[in-house]
């Protein structure tokens, strides 16, 4: 049997998801652990497997989030944020939807299909069309142009 043929087999309705989420702000550093591990436990227990995870960290937020906890609107300008890489069955994806939705810490998330690969991507450089003059009080070395070659 081919590698190829044993993977397709393997992940036969198997797809690559990403979970990510914002905690909410009144977890202390410490605390942040414990609802992290509960969602990955929910992973667990529908039969996913970790791909890459990131640990939540605080972050302050685009825009105000509002949430309501206990009959009282809370709103939010920070919050942690976190996310999980993970393979699970696409049917077990909409009861894994519900309970992180019900899940109270989180104040919102985003659950996306996605490849397995890692897909992040460095720094591109930017190119410019600075002359010598602005390039030297800029503080960077001039370029020299690639020299234009005709074609016949």
């Amino acid at each position: 049997m081919s590698i190829e043929k044993d993977t397709n087999e393997r992940q036969e309705g198997v797809r690559v998801y990403e979970l990510g989420f914002h905690f909410v702000p009144t977890l202390s550093e410490d605390e942040v652990a414990v609802p992290f591990s509960h969602l990955k436990s929910l992973i667990e227990k529908k039969g996913g497997t970790f791909i890459a995870e990131g640990t939540p960290e605080m972050t302050n937020l685009a825009y105000e989030i509002s949430k309501t906890v206990k009959a009282q609107k809370k709103r939010y300008t920070e919050a942690y944020f976190g996310w999980v890489k993970f393979e699970l069955n696409a049917e077990e994806i909409p009861a894994f939807e519900k309970e992180v939705k019900a899940f109270e810490p989180i104040l919102r998330y985003l659950l996306i299909a996605t490849v397995r690969e890692n897909t992040l991507v460095g720094a591109k450089e930017v190119s410019s069309k600075k002359g010598t003059k602005e390039a030297t009080e800029a503080g960077t070395e001039p370029t020299e142009a690639p020299e234009e070659v005709q074609v016949d």
